[in-house]
């Protein structure tokens, strides 16, 4: 079976790490594989890998990227095209009347705001990242029988905990070892979405919160606001920005706990990879946040824009270490049980044969 694995792009982001796990682990298991994306860090990546790469301006225009999918699925015998956004789904509908090649739909947010993304209706299969997603777009009037609930998996062989590298990694940046230290990964749109002005706060104006760390893993347009807002707030000492990392379990180590306090997730992959870590999680209770983490084992779930709350799960946390290693643990575990990227693969695989041609 070929498979066509479409992205927008190949930077940091939940469908970006969703494309490269899925294509390595597909290639892995004989299937001949390529994908076909804007670009990115995580293209290279694939590349040395022996995965072919495609350019394709999905966001450009979805008619020309429909042209160039085309040409790409007629020269490669493509059987299974699996588009990985909005766009690449309405690109891949597009050409779909004209190839003989079934069109799976990964929604890795919510969908159907429009006529365009109606047209979604005509994919073989659409996965839903949580069930929050799913029920959405039954809501828009998606079709049930097509949709269809897979977790984004975790390949736990990469994402595997090791307290060594903690020393080296807080000495790297210059945080003190016994210092309490946050880390939030995100792309960095603005300060809003995905919370960091939230986070900042707390760091700012909890005297508790005086001696924490922060580690910000991404990068974006938002960046350089950021980064602003460090130094005129005096944090520079406290906040550490480390830029995009296409191996965010390099420096995961180094800190104690994740957070993302976002306006809105559909899932939230960073959190079951740093449950994954062995990380306790600090979360909004927003869209699909609530079917990644266990409350109260796993981390913690907390109502939107609540800083006090937030500041004092974070407490909770910081203050008991015996905590953290026991959530940390139980992560490890849930992950393991709810979240394994070979249970991903499986369902995928799964999918593929009941629709392919």
């Amino acid at each position: 079976m070929n498979i066509l694995l479409v992205v927008p792009r190949l930077n940091i982001g939940g469908a970006e790490t969703y494309v490269v796990t899925t294509a390595i682990a597909l290639q892995q298991l004989g299937f001949t594989v390529s994908v076909a994306s804007g670009g990115g860090m995580l293209a290279k990546h694939l590349s040395e890998r022996g995965i072919k790469h495609y350019f394709v301006p999905i966001r450009f225009n979805t008619s020309f990227a429909a042209y160039l999918l085309e040409r790409i699925i007629r020269k490669n015998n493509i059987q299974i095209v699996h588009a990985n956004s909005a766009a690449a789904g309405i690109a891949a509908v597009k050409v779909k009347q004209r190839v003989n090649a079934a069109v799976v739909y990964t929604a890795h947010g919510v969908f159907g705001h429009n006529a365009q993304e109606m047209t979604l209706n005509q994919c073989d299969k659409i996965i839903c990242v949580s069930e929050f997603v799913r029920n959405y777009a039954m809501e828009k009037g998606f079709a049930a029988d097509k949709l269809v609930t897979a977790y984004s998996g975790i390949d736990l062989d990469k994402f595997k905990p090791d307290k060594k590298k903690a020393v080296v990694i807080r000495k790297n940046l210059g945080i003190p070892e016994d210092a309490f230290t946050i880390s939030i990964v995100s792309r960095i749109k603005n300060l809003r979405n995905k919370g960091h002005s939230d986070i900042l706060k707390v760091l700012e104006h909890y005297s508790g919160a005086q001696n924490w760390h922060l580690m910000v893993i991404g990068k974006g347009k938002g960046l350089w606001k950021l980064k602003y807002h460090i130094w005129k707030n005096k944090l520079s000492n406290r906040v550490h920005c480390l830029g995009h990392m296409a191996n965010v379990q390099e420096v995961l180590d180094g800190a104690d706990v994740m957070v993302l306090p976002s306006n809105f997730e559909t899932f939230g992959l960073v959190l079951a990879e740093a449950m994954a870590m062995e990380k306790p999680v600090v979360t909004y209770a927003v869209g699909g946040t609530p079917e990644v983490i266990d409350h109260e084992r796993t981390g913690f779930l907390v109502e939107k824009n609540n800083l006090a709350e937030l500041y004092h799960r974070l407490c909770m946390l910081a203050d008991n270490k015996k905590l953290r290693l026991i959530m940390g643990q139980q992560g490890r575990k849930w992950v393991e049980n709810h979240f394994d990227s070979k249970e991903m693969i499986n369902k995928l695989v799964d999918i593929y044969q009941r629709v392919g041609r």
